[in-house]
């Protein structure tokens, strides 16, 4: 039974202050190399790229779709202790804390001719979401007094967390003067990986029956609670450095996947994009623990013989007794076999207009039609954006603005609606200097005058060296 109680009380220490994986502010730029990673069938510039290794792409972003710090801790006149107890009644086990991070270890592309460009790398990933366990905070802050048979549900327990490496290879075409079609193929190294998902059953507490000498009565009913893990001993004993290396380079659980990405020109003015990220699995098969318990149980009582404290006789071991009762009547399974585990697939779809005059430095042309399309000044548009999560599909809706001031120099402005926040402005900068690329990216600017009302953050960031076609 300890390890059942074990496994409640790790998932609910991971609901503490920590958006998903969407980069709306980099999909669609041709200026930045990375587009190419959330769009194989982008629309890749020059003749090569080489990212500055650990540089070319950072990315942090975390959030809450149903609090922020300052709910937590706003200097309102309120108690602690009623902040907290407004919070369990606002939220609900759809709400979600969630933290990504990304780091490109090496990224490299070249073409090799006007068709084809080539890209391969490799970076290395953290993902974390845990839902709100709503019945199970109730029940540690308030206790099961007042909730006499209210059945505390245990599919409210669902988190994921899983770090990883990730080695990819992809391919570029332009078909015509509209199309440019691309692919990836990725290896995933599996470091870490954790997860409790599809919990089932409940927990009531309800009035005994009436020949029995107890008031309340515990029932388990169909209780189902498991545990996923892979990888925890490479982070016991002395981890060095090499053990990080070991771990990167093929040390893990390998997987395969792949992304799909495709633009489509109509006219010099008006262009379509869409691209499917991380269609792919991970076998966890090394150092593969299962922790799942299952059963049914209902507690009346239990019989103690009480001794004479005054005689120096210990108490009855009541929690003892009962959790080896528990214990025996819903078995606790310790499972070592492999499993597998599907990534979050990703989507994005895009609609952009541009107008106004040809960008600064622009030398394409139409040529009457047959050569590549004008790089125009200005540009408006629409993106989606949409994660399969453990709980539901997480879905975003941008309106971006895209303005080319200079040759080098170009921005790019967002209106983001997702779970964190209806009024999330992002702004990036991309510019040039020479054969050095820099991006630098931000959403949620809104807060940033007081970061602890905002409920999600990101920033993104990299240094690219670019060659231009001869």
């Amino acid at each position: 039974m300890r390890y059942f109680f074990k496994i409640l009380i790790v998932q609910l220490m991971l609901v503490s202050p920590l958006s998903a994986q969407n980069k709306q502010l980099i999909y669609g730029l041709d200026e930045v190399p990375q587009n190419l990673m959330l769009n194989p069938g982008g629309v890749p510039q020059g003749r090569a790229f080489i990212g500055i290794p650990a540089l070319s792409g950072i990315h942090l972003n975390v959030g809450s779709s149903g609090f922020s710090l300052y709910d937590l801790a706003a200097s309102d006149g309120r108690l602690p202790s009623e902040r907290i107890s407004a919070l369990i009644s606002d939220l609900n086990d759809k709400d979600f804390i969630t933290l990504t991070q990304q780091l490109e270890l090496i990224s490299v592309g070249w073409r090799k001719d006007e068709k084809t460009f080539y890209t391969a790398g490799l970076y290395q990933e953290f993902d974390f979401i845990t839902y709100f366990p709503k019945d199970w905070a109730t029940l540690a802050w308030y206790g099961n007094a007042d909730y006499l048979d209210y059945p505390f549900k245990f599919d409210h327990i669902s988190a994921r967390a899983d770090l990883l490496s990730v080695f990819h290879v992809g391919i570029n075409k332009k078909i015509d003067r509209k199309w440019n079609v691309g692919g990836r193929l990725k290896i995933y190294n599996g470091i870490l990986s954790g997860s409790s998902l599809n919990n089932s059953g409940s927990f009531t507490t309800r009035l005994a029956d009436g020949d029995s000498q107890n008031i309340y009565a515990q029932d388990l009913n169909n209780a189902y609670v498991s545990a996923q893990t892979s990888g925890l001993s490479r982070f016991e004993g002395n981890f060095t450095s090499s053990d990080i290396t070991s771990s990167i380079l093929f040390g893990g659980d390998l997987g395969l996947g792949i992304d799909l990405g495709a633009t489509y020109q109509y006219d010099d003015a008006w262009r379509f994009s869409a691209s499917i990220l991380d269609l792919g699995a991970i076998v966890h098969a090394s150092d593969v623990k299962t922790y799942q318990a299952s059963g049914d149980y209902v507690l009346e009582g239990i019989e103690l013989d009480f001794p004479d404290l005054s005689q120096g006789q210990n108490a009855p071991p009541y929690y003892a007794i009962f959790e080896n009762e528990v214990e025996a009547a819903v078995p606790i399974d310790t499972l070592y076999s492999a499993y597998t585990q599907w990534r979050p697939i990703k989507l994005n779809a895009s609609a952009a207009y541009g107008f106004g005059p040809t960008a600064p430095g622009s030398v394409a042309c139409n040529c009457s039609g047959k050569g590549d399309p004008y790089k125009l000044e200005s540009e408006v548009g629409v993106q989606f954006y949409a994660i399969k999560r453990p709980k539901a599909v997480q879905t975003a809706l941008t309106f971006f603005y895209v303005r080319r001031l200079l040759r080098n120099l170009t921005l790019k402005s967002t209106w983001t609606m997702d779970a964190l926040s209806y009024t999330n402005i992002g702004l990036a900068v991309v510019g040039d200097l020479g054969p050095i690329n820099v991006y630098l990216a931000g959403d949620h600017l809104l807060r940033y005058p007081n970061l602890a009302k905002a409920r999600g953050a990101s920033v993104q960031f990299g240094i690219n060296v670019k060659l231009e076609r001869r």
